[in-house]
């Protein structure tokens, strides 16, 4: 037998009531019964309504914080790509000048190769 079946044995095994416990039951019954004692109160959070509401609070805050947590992701994901973007366009822009040089040196080249050439 492991730990925990000797733990559950231990929590489900027979045990005597503590003193004066059918007293006390029967006291709190007739006493809520009664005609002119107030009902007991209940602190507000021990209310099942409140549990409840309580829960359904909870629950809605933890989903705005997701959706809210999520399009600050987004957001910042968008401004990652735009800035990737214009690197990218940054590059194009350099290589496309720089390749503009070249075929320019290469015409020159190719032109001053025909002159030389043909004299």
């Amino acid at each position: 037998m492991n730990d925990l079946e000797r733990q559950l044995k231990e929590a489900l095994r027979r045990s005597d009531p503590p003193p004066h416990f059918a007293q006390r039951v029967l006291a709190r019954v007739a006493q809520e019964n009664a005609p002119h004692s107030p009902p007991a109160r209940l602190p507000v959070w021990r209310l099942p309504v409140m549990r409840w509401a309580v829960a359904a609070v909870i629950v809605l805050v933890a989903g705005l914080g997701g959706v809210g947590y999520r399009v600050h992701e987004q957001k910042a994901e968008e401004a990652q790509a735009l800035a990737a973007k214009r690197q990218v366009m940054l590059a194009l822009r350099i290589t496309s000048s720089k390749l503009r040089v070249v075929k320019q040196k290469v015409h020159n080249a190719e032109d001053a190769q025909k002159s030389g050439n043909t004299l």
